[in-house]
């Protein structure tokens, strides 16, 4: 059974954005698992770990990359800070159910075998950029005026121009071909999609949503 990395960001009326964590707070547990090692890697990643190298040329000499420990180390970061929780699984459904149902204006969506979107668009602007970005290495949920408020920074982060712009690309790129043998990936859709979708939302004065989702053999999006 394939194995799928799924990151959606949509548009939602944004009187369902300020409705939505009320509705399932009775779902709410706070989460107990064990996440070994997320503190120190978060403190890695904010303090400078992004300035390690995720790749490294094969040492066959054929040219390709290789994860290094960084890359591992970043990976499973992205994936232990979107835990399962009752009442967050509730409001993710709920909010997908609210987005347009095609990709568009409205909604982005972006899929990798093995390798998370949301960690490749992490490891490409790196933390300084990637922190302009809303919520919590991918996950939001944001009526109007939180959209409005923080276009600015969106704006800033997802659209590098010149050589910055094909250096992101490139890192994309690099991400999702080692971590999940996606070749073929749109990176530049990685940053103008969910930049799109959050500009129409503003533009419309509605709330809007984000979340990752790994899943197997089927999608719920």
């Amino acid at each position: 059974m394939s194995s799928m990395k799924l990151w959606v960001v949509g548009v939602i009326p944004d009187s369902e954005a300020r409705a939505l964590p009320d509705r399932f707070a009775h779902l709410y547990e706070p989460w107990t698992g064990e996440r070994p090692g997320y503190v120190e890697s978060l403190g890695w990643w904010t303090g400078g770990g992004d300035r390690e190298p995720c790749f490294t040329p094969c040492t066959s000499g054929s040219g390709d990359l290789v994860a290094t420990a960084a890359a591992v180390r970043l990976d499973r970061l992205i994936d232990d800070s979107n835990v399962e929780i009752a009442s967050v699984e509730a409001m993710k459904d709920a909010s997908l159910s609210l987005m347009p149902r095609a990709v568009g204006m409205g909604r982005f969506a972006a899929t990798g075998r093995s390798a998370n979107p949301v960690a490749a668009l992490h490891y490409a602007l790196g933390y300084e950029s990637a922190a302009k970005l809303p919520g919590w290495f991918g996950d939001f949920l944001l009526p109007a005026e939180a959209v409005v408020a923080a276009l600015p920074g969106v704006e800033e982060a997802l659209r590098p121009t010149g050589t910055r712009r094909a250096e992101v690309l490139s890192r994309i790129s690099d991400w999702m071909a080692v971590m999940g043998g996606d070749r073929a990936f749109d990176a530049a859709e990685l940053l103008d999609g969910p930049l799109r979708v959050f500009q129409h939302a503003a533009d419309t004065r509605s709330g809007a949503s984000a979340f990752s989702r790994a899943t197997h053999g089927t999608t719920r999006a």
